[in-house]
């Protein structure tokens, strides 16, 4: 796996993982709702999904971390796997996010376009890099 894949991999998952407590424990305070797009009178309603959804990108973000590790170490077929699923799985589900903009589910439209290219491009970066 080359160097740019390695990299975006690993910086796609520190983006995941650093998200990770604040939609897990922080979405209470304002910053964490200011920098998720989530009105304070939207937090209770969406503690049900913020929890779980916190928890997915810790495990996603994990898992690309150790597939370039697996790579790293001579287990080329494992971290090639990892980081693929890993990557594909961000690259689609966090599209998703544009899609709920799009479709009215955001407080203004836009309010999601730093938190959609911000989790979507790196891990993009990643798979379209693998090939060279």
């Amino acid at each position: 796996m080359n160097a740019v894949s390695q990299l975006f991999a690993v910086l796609a998952a520190l983006v995941y993982i650093v998200v990770f407590p604040l939609e897990s424990f922080f979405l209470r305070h304002p910053a964490a709702q200011k920098f998720l797009s989530t009105p304070a009178q939207n937090v209770p309603a969406v503690m049900m999904w913020a929890i779980p959804t916190g928890f997915r990108n810790l495990l996603i973000g994990l898992g690309n971390i150790a597939g370039v590790v697996a790579v790293n170490t001579g287990y080329v077929v494992v971290g090639y796997t990892l980081v693929v699923y890993c990557c594909a799985n961000m690259g689609l589900s966090d599209a998703t996010m544009g899609l709920a903009d799009w479709l009215g589910h955001y407080p203004r439209k836009g309010d999601s376009i730093p938190g959609t290219l911000g989790s979507t491009v790196p891990p993009l970066i990643a798979l379209a890099a693998l090939p060279f």
